[in-house]
């Protein structure tokens, strides 16, 4: 049995790492830190630098994981690369996804619904594709009304605010479209259902990049 210990920032993310792990063999860990974003926010004196110390003496606690996967996205940016540090592969929930926006061909919208989250994301982006050598055509949208209902657990409405901008995004049909926080992949999931269109999201690949890492640490 594989054990996958994944760090949230909020407990809604864990059903969709459940969703996706369900029919395999990892053993899923979940642990819920909401205290680092609200510290990361209110608190002027907690600078990069100690999030980052915070955020590695937080995931040397995973002792007995044997991968751990961050959907927080503060978090990441926090830890940075401090790969070397860890016995264990770290995953962002970001990284299978640059790797889908790289074997993208043609213009492509990448939709957020959290601002707080576009410019660590967008940098690391950039210094994702220019370490593979890719070159991209990417129009970040961001949506400044709606996180704040997904936060308060208003579900029903933050999802339909974030399908009636995905149909938006849709007039461009030259365009793909590509979702890239946790909370809109099942709004994502349902225009797809709805108008057959393909949407990327966070959990296209996510999976098969799990596998893939962990083949590659048994070798």
């Amino acid at each position: 049995m594989i054990r996958l210990h994944c760090l949230h920032a909020h407990p809604s993310n864990m059903s969709y790492i459940e969703d996706v792990f369900c029919d395999t063999a990892f053993e899923l860990h979940h642990t819920v830190d909401s205290s680092f974003m609200e510290r990361a926010k209110q608190d002027p004196t907690f600078d990069l630098q100690k999030q980052q110390a915070y955020a590695i003496n937080s995931l040397m606690q995973e002792r007995e994981a044997d991968i751990i996967l961050l959907t927080c996205t503060q978090y990441i940016a926090a830890m940075g690369d401090q790969q070397h540090l860890f016995k264990q592969p770290i995953v962002s929930i970001d990284e299978p996804l640059f790797e889908l926006i790289c074997e993208k061909e043609g213009p492509l919208q990448l939709l957020f619904s959290n601002p707080d989250t576009v410019e660590g994301t967008m940098n690391r982006l950039y210094v994702y594709t220019k370490k593979r050598g890719n070159k991209i055509d990417v129009e970040p949208i961001v949506m400044r009304d709606a996180f704040h209902l997904c936060m308060n657990g208003d579900t029903q409405a933050y999802e339909h605010l974030i399908k009636e901008q995905l149909r938006k995004c849709m007039v461009k049909k030259s365009e793909d479209i590509c979702v890239m926080q946790l909370s809109m992949v099942h709004a994502a999931q349902q225009i797809e259902d709805e108008t057959g269109v393909s949407i990327t999201h966070p959990l296209s690949s996510l999976k098969h990049f799990i596998n893939r890492q962990m083949t590659t640490l048994k070798e």
